[in-house]
């Protein structure tokens, strides 16, 4: 719960700044408002109902008289998690709904919004629609960040609830959608990014080998872009902490070493090989 009220606290704090006189005015009233919607957001549970009334009446006449503002979408998320965090499930998701409708052109705001539906669902522990709810953000919105983000975030649901065969099967379809992004972005920052979170997938899972597989073929398609100094020595660590294999520990150190001498890791590296040597002797 904390973690969710942190989410939309966080998520409605947007900067403030703008340029023109009347900019400016439209930025005041609205920061009036939010400063009060805020309140309700740190006690919830100490609100009386007619405030929570009265704040959203506010927050909702704002949208009515500026609908262009960049302001507005922030001001009907804050509707929306006012009503999430007094537990207004029904009123929350009504007011989601209707951000879906009005910002259908915009996939970041929509999956946002589908996410938070998702979590008024998770909230009244109703954990299969809220699933279904991230799934289908998934599936409609990919590529927005909350879309690239509800796979793990799926897997460390069953984390925390100590539910290993789900977390496993969860992780093991992010892997799966993540791969599908890489094959079909190949060579993209979107696939380096996915290749990256199914690393640390197979890491979660505690599955070694799959993580050093994924690190080498990170290495191999973007090396030539980015520094992969930080993978080598992951992969060494993997081999010689998990996996006990000093001799490709070794391996991986000597290759960073040598393709990365400048390398902020190479001091480490240097430290890690001549303690290999030493338990050698």
């Amino acid at each position: 719960m904390k973690k969710i009220i942190s989410i939309l606290i966080l998520a409605t704090l947007i900067p403030l700044a703008g340029c023109g006189v009347d900019q400016y005015a439209i930025e005041r009233q609205y920061y009036r408002a939010k400063k009060q919607a805020e309140k309700i957001f740190k006690n919830p549970h100490a609100t009386p109902p007619n405030e929570l009334a009265r704040v959203v009446a506010i927050l909702d006449g704002f949208t009515t008289k500026y609908p262009k503002s960049r302001l507005a979408m922030d001001a009907r998320f804050t509707i929306a998690g006012l009503y999430t965090i007094t537990e207004e499930f029904e009123q929350a998701r009504a007011q989601l709904n209707k951000m879906l409708t009005a910002y259908s052109k915009a996939p970041a705001i929509c999956a946002e919004a589908m996410f938070r539906l998702g979590n008024t669902f998770e909230l009244e522990n109703k954990w299969d629609s809220a699933l279904a709810q991230y799934k289908k953000t998934i599936r409609e919105y990919a590529l927005t960040v909350r879309g690239l983000e509800l796979p793990v975030y799926i897997a460390q649901h069953y984390k925390v609830k100590f539910q290993p065969d789900k977390m496993i099967g969860a992780f093991r379809e992010a892997i799966s959608h993540y791969n599908t992004l890489v094959q079909e972005y190949s060579g993209s920052p979107l696939a380096y990014k996915c290749q990256t979170v199914v690393a640390q997938c197979y890491l979660a899972m505690k599955e070694w080998l799959g993580a050093i597989d994924t690190y080498e073929s990170i290495i191999k398609n973007y090396k030539n872009k980015i520094k992969m100094d930080g993978a080598l020595f992951t992969i060494s660590v993997l081999y010689s902490r998990q996996l006990k294999d000093n001799v490709k520990a070794r391996e991986a150190l000597e290759r960073l070493i040598a393709e990365y001498p400048k390398s902020k890791f190479v001091g480490p590296a240097q430290a890690v090989i001549k303690k290999l040597t030493e338990a050698k002797k």
